[in-house]
Parts: structure tokens; sequence; C-alpha cells
């Protein structure tokens, strides 16, 4: 074989092996960050944690009531870049308890009542399973439908069966933290974490997942009753095409 083929040869081989290492640099780079740049992207997480009893008739006692701690999840979903998409549907699905709590079972729910009463109606649970919102004019989170040039998505995430307060006290109850400290049950105990996925999928097809990791409930909910928090920050979140 002559010389001039040999070189030929070896020519050809490097530029295959800068073409794949360029290719394969590519590849890395996305998996660690994703999409620059998306049609719609979260901008806020706003958590609200309350303390719920669910009063009972027994027929002996003048309370029985099954006490949650319940924590509600709004997304707000925004136009990042000037585009001409909109948004065809938004799922949360993936629901996945990282840390699990000392007490109570983890449930998921999605909305099924008016605004103030949200969660009212709400029986099924969505741990397993997916809360799909479709694009419309405006948002609805009844129906589960979403502004499809941006707007708010939400689901609950629900300590359930922390335990049944019983008493014969004619004073009326109220219904927030001071039923855990009735049951004598402390943050520590109602503290976990969970990861989930989102999905925003666009008129065009083009589907960007992205997950996330939450610490719930927030602080202060068992002194003060109710508490709350936002993350803004999602500097960490990746969202990629699929």
């Amino acid at each position: 074989m002559r010389k001039s083929q040999i070189f030929k040869k070896c020519l050809f081989l490097f530029c295959v092996m800068i073409v794949l290492m360029v290719v394969i640099s590519v590849m890395v780079k996305y998996h660690v960050e994703g999409e620059k740049t998306l049609p719609y992207g979260l901008s806020k997480i706003f958590v609200i944690s309350t303390v719920e009893g669910t009063p009972k008739d027994d027929g002996q006692n003048i309370w029985n009531i099954n006490v949650k701690q319940a924590n509600d999840l709004y997304f707000y979903i925004d136009k990042s870049e000037v585009t001409e998409e909109t948004i065809k549907q938004i799922t949360i699905q993936n629901f996945n308890v990282t840390k699990a709590p000392a007490k109570g079972e983890v449930a998921i729910y999605r909305p099924t009542g008016d605004l103030g009463k949200t969660y009212t109606h709400s029986e099924q649970n969505y741990l397993g399973e997916s809360i799909t919102y479709t694009g419309a004019t405006i948002d609805d989170l009844k129906t589960l439908e979403i502004a499809n040039n941006g707007g708010v998505i939400s689901c609950r995430v629900s300590l359930d069966n922390l335990g049944t307060y019983i008493s014969n006290d004619s004073t009326e109850i109220t219904y927030d933290g001071k039923l855990l400290e009735n049951l004598n049950i402390n943050f520590e105990e109602i503290r976990f974490a969970l990861s989930f996925d989102i999905l925003i999928q666009t008129n065009k097809n083009v589907t960007y997942k992205g997950t996330i990791s939450l610490e719930l409930p927030a602080e202060g909910v068992i002194a003060n009753g109710s508490a709350n928090f936002e993350i803004t920050d999602f500097s960490e979140v990746v969202f990629k095409r699929i």
C-alpha cells in the first residue's frame, strides 16, 4: 500500500474520531445542561401547608376527627421567549417519595372544587398515576385546564391518616396545627421529601421534561396553623426534549 493511501486512511480515521468526540461532547453537555431556551418554562412553585381534619359522628364522642396535613402546590408556567408555540398540555407524573415521613401516608390529589375549596371533593390518590392539564383559553383548576399562553396548575401532596383526635370537651375545635399538638406529633415526624416530573408539551408536539424535588411541609405549620414558601430558582432543574 502506498504511503499516500496510508496517509489518507489515517486522516480519514482521525476526522471520524474528531467528529465522534464532538458528537459525544454535545450529547454529554445536553444531558447535563438540557435545553438552553424553552418556549414555556417553570417560573415559580408556591407551597401552602395546612393542617386539616375530617369530623366523624360516632354517636359516643363530641369530637372524633381524622387528622391530615395538606400541602397545596401551585406551579407557574410562563412563556420564556418570543414564540408562536402554545401549550398543548402539561403533565405531572412519576411521583416518588424519596424520604418517607415518620407519621402518616403520602397521597397526591388533583383539584376538584372551586377557588377557595379547591380540594374539597378530592378522593382519588394519584401517587402512582399522572395529572394532566390541557391548554385552553384561561386557567381552570377544577377542569384541569391551563391558559395555552402560560398560567398556573396545581396538585395537593397530603399526609393522610396522621391519627384520630377524640375528645368530649365541648370547647370548639380549631382545625389547625393544634390538632397535631393534641396528637403529640412534632414537625420532624411529618417531614418528608418527594420528586416528580413535569412535562410541558407544545402545540407542535414537542415535549420538555424536568424533574423537581421538594421537601415538605413548610416550617411553622404546627405552631402557626398554616405556613408557606416559594421556589423561584430552578437553575438545577434540567429540562430536556423527550
